[in-house]
């Protein structure tokens, strides 16, 4: 694979598998862990994991100011993603979170220089109309439940922090991920207490090892393709490209789930997912290769 693409194909393969990822946060849910503590429990074995490797192997983490700083608004935008799916229609999560790329293009134009095109408007535009529509054409606050506002949180947090990874000089992707992972435990701690700590028991105890151990083998690696893609393209590129798993999460919400899903959200998302989009198809994005 061309060293230009392999960002590209490993970013868009990962959005794919965070689209589903509210398949095991709803089974932990179902076996006790509520809220934020899903999500908590699956950081958690992604970063034990991640520590583990880096001792082992003796690893030695490089971040910058900038790159720390990145990880820490992954890490919130990841925490706060993951406890929305539970307090929230997994469409409406999956798709308010995709307001990420506005947030994107607003900070390329105004930190890092970046143009601004007319498809930058045209995207806008489109991503504010499909919200809109997703949300059932009601633009209040009183439209909008918890999860709806944590989604939207994660996507501003997503938005700056791959601002950030990006224009860091200092990092190498496990000393990232490692980071990125132990602020994601670390933001979901203060949403956890906030909704009660689940009963203890013998199912607990099982949720508890099925999180850790799907952090380990499911989390920690999308996480490493992700933050390894983010770090030779750039944030609205990035972004666009894990698009693609507003493909995934609505279409497996929508099979395996009985929420709503009508014509109105139907076109959101498609406005949605041409906003997200655009810049990438009139080859906006770059990559850097040699970033390690």
């Amino acid at each position: 694979m061309s060293p230009d693409r392999a960002p590209v194909a490993l970013a868009a393969f990962a959005a794919f598998v965070w689209g589903v990822w509210w398949i095991p946060i709803r089974y932990l849910e179902d076996l006790g862990l509520h809220g934020a503590w899903a999500g908590l429990v699956m950081n958690l074995g992604a970063v034990l994991l991640a520590f583990a490797w880096v001792f082992l192997r003796g690893i030695r983490l490089q971040l910058d100011a900038r790159a720390i700083a990145g990880a820490a608004f992954i890490g919130l935008a990841v925490s706060c993603y993951s406890t929305a799916l539970n307090y929230t229609d997994v469409v409406r999560a999956v798709l308010l979170f995709y307001l990420a790329p506005v947030w994107s293009k607003i900070l390329e134009r105004a930190f890092m220089g970046m143009p601004w095109r007319w498809t930058s408007t045209a995207a806008l535009a489109a991503a504010f109309s499909g919200a809109y529509l997703v949300l059932g054409g009601k633009v209040s606050f009183d439209a909008l439940n918890l999860g709806d506002l944590l989604s939207l949180v994660s996507g501003m947090a997503w938005a700056g922090g791959a601002a950030l990874t990006f224009s860091g000089r200092t990092a190498n992707t496990i000393s990232l991920t490692t980071v990125t992972a132990l602020f994601s435990v670390l933001a979901a701690i203060p949403f956890a207490l906030a909704f009660g700590v689940p009963e203890p028991g013998r199912e607990l105890g099982i949720a508890v090892s099925v999180g850790i151990g799907a952090g380990a083998v499911y989390v920690l690696p999308i996480m490493i393709m992700t933050l390894w893609s983010a770090r030779r393209l750039a944030p609205t590129t990035l972004t666009f490209l894990l698009s693609a798993e507003i493909v995934s999460g609505v279409a497996s919400s929508a099979v395996l789930l009985d929420e709503p899903f009508g014509a109105m959200q139907l076109l959101g998302t498609v406005l949605i997912v041409f906003a997200a989009m655009s810049e990438v198809m009139s080859g906006r994005g770059r990559t850097v290769t040699e970033r390690h």
